[in-house]
């Protein structure tokens, strides 16, 4: 059985908890400063369930996958990464930086079979993590295998916000969108308007050329702007379950779904990565706070 293993980083500038279950980041707290990343106040670490809360890793399929133009059933939702432990590189580790490692040859057939990628994909990845007066995390796949490697991947961040339903997000205005709460899913258009909340929002912001864009988060109540920067990433996911399905998860008090807001990192769906023999990607995100 592995043992779940919370490693902290501290220096003078921040500080933060990583779990090496999922490569998780669970909270960053600049000096001075209320915590930027969000965690519950309980949290359940128990191998084969996700980890609420903090940055996990959506790898290699968003949700249950798509195929052909079309969702398929993929199991575990939101792909393997995150309930998987990985290995943590002593090497490479600093007071201001880690690093976690996953290989395809960690996973069984029956895993590895539901990739978009031929009989035998092999991949490797590699997840750096820089804390120091802002957080830097960088995923980093390459192919292995000798077919084309095809995934989605993510980094679901869950940020700290006095009150969500008093926080503006700007920087996705010019953006069309995929509203997931819809039935069938649908694009809309641009609002040219910053997002606030007022009940469930779920969101897939289609970047194009804003993809490199700040995004930031106003928050009248904790008095500060978080900024992130996302790289690498032809989509931004903006989600809150609001008041009726926060206080329905299993795995929130009631009340806490108002502490948070996700901004994801996203390449899924028709922009999910496509790698030949050989190649490299990489999809980071950048928060920082003033």
């Amino acid at each position: 059985m592995n043992t779940f293993l919370l490693r902290d980083v501290v220096n003078a500038d921040s500080s933060a908890s990583i779990s090496d279950y999922g490569a998780h980041v669970l909270t960053w707290t600049p000096a001075g400063q209320p915590p930027v990343i969000w965690r519950p106040a309980a949290v359940q670490l128990r191998e084969g369930t996700a980890i609420r809360g903090g940055v996990p890793i959506i790898f290699p399929w968003f949700n249950t996958g798509w195929d052909g133009g079309r969702p398929v059933s993929k199991q575990p939702k939101h792909g393997f990464g995150r309930v998987s432990f990985w290995a943590f590189d002593e090497t490479a580790v600093t007071d201001r930086h880690v690093r976690y490692t996953l290989d395809s040859t960690d996973f069984g057939d029956d895993l590895l079979a539901q990739l978009n990628s031929g009989d035998h994909p092999r991949f490797h990845a590699t997840y750096d993590v820089e804390i120091g007066e802002r957080i830097a995390m960088t995923l980093t796949v390459t192919n292995d295998g000798d077919e084309p490697l095809t995934y989605e991947a993510a980094l679901h961040t869950y940020l700290h916000v006095g009150d969500v339903e008093r926080i503006a997000v700007h920087g996705l205005e010019s953006c069309d969108y995929l509203d997931n709460t819809q039935p069938g899913v649908p694009h809309c258009s641009a609002t040219g308007e910053p997002i606030t909340f007022d009940g469930m929002v779920d969101r897939t912001y289609l970047r194009g050329d804003e993809a490199d864009t700040p995004i930031t988060i106003e928050d009248p109540v904790l008095g500060r702007t978080i900024e992130i920067i996302n790289a690498g990433a032809p989509q931004a996911v903006v989600w809150n379950p609001g008041q009726a399905a926060g206080d329905a998860m299993g795995d929130l008090a009631v009340g806490e779904w108002r502490g948070f807001v996700c901004v994801e990192a996203v390449a899924r769906l028709d922009r999910s990565v496509t790698l030949a023999p050989g190649q490299t990607n990489t999809l980071s995100q950048t928060l920082s706070v003033r």
